[in-house]
């Protein structure tokens, strides 16, 4: 054994110092002297007139912040008599943000459910569960704590045609 070990140690000595000496080797060595570094490369864009570079960034930026309305907060307070506010009011396309909170100090481990969104998320005392909603259609949707046995609602309504031109009621 000790001579097919010795005999294989040669040869490999052999062939690494062959590779040294025949300039394999220097193949492994990186050019550095070749790169190129073309900082000001011209665009399709740069090739436009400024002011349709101008419109065309304007629309694209409107487009992305003018769709999404900002994220309102919504808390809702899981307690010893049920949930407060019973009753939230959504508006249909918004986007909204749901921050749970179990304050009841009689169940201190419960569960939040809200089916029609598919949020089921577990409360523990004194921790907050947060989630995001985009209410879709309108309609009157029910959450719960199926161990407390305690519910509440979310409305969800749109704006109505003509909703805007409405005046007031006389006040005679």
């Amino acid at each position: 054994m000790s001579f097919v070990n010795s005999k294989t140690v040669k040869i490999c000595t052999k062939i690494v110092i062959a590779l040294l000496f025949s300039g394999v080797a220097h193949a492994w060595e990186v050019d550095f002297s070749r790169r190129q570094v073309d900082f000001n490369k011209i665009s399709n864009d740069d090739r436009l007139p400024a002011s349709i570079r101008e419109d065309q960034s304007v629309s694209i930026l409107s487009k992305v912040f003018d769709s999404v309305e900002p994220t309102q907060d919504i808390v809702i307070m899981n307690t010893e008599k049920g949930f407060v506010p019973e009753t939230v009011r959504l508006k249909k396309g918004n986007n909204y943000r749901i921050h749970v909170v179990n304050v009841n100090g009689k169940e201190k481990n419960v569960s939040f459910v809200l089916d029609a969104f598919s949020e089921h998320h577990n409360t523990v005392f004194g921790e907050e569960k947060t989630f995001s909603v985009m209410p879709k259609t309108d309609g009157i949707f029910s959450y719960q704590c199926p161990e407390t046995a305690v519910q509440g609602k979310f409305i969800i309504y749109s704006d109505a045609p003509g909703a805007g031109d409405r005046k007031p009621a006389s006040s005679n």
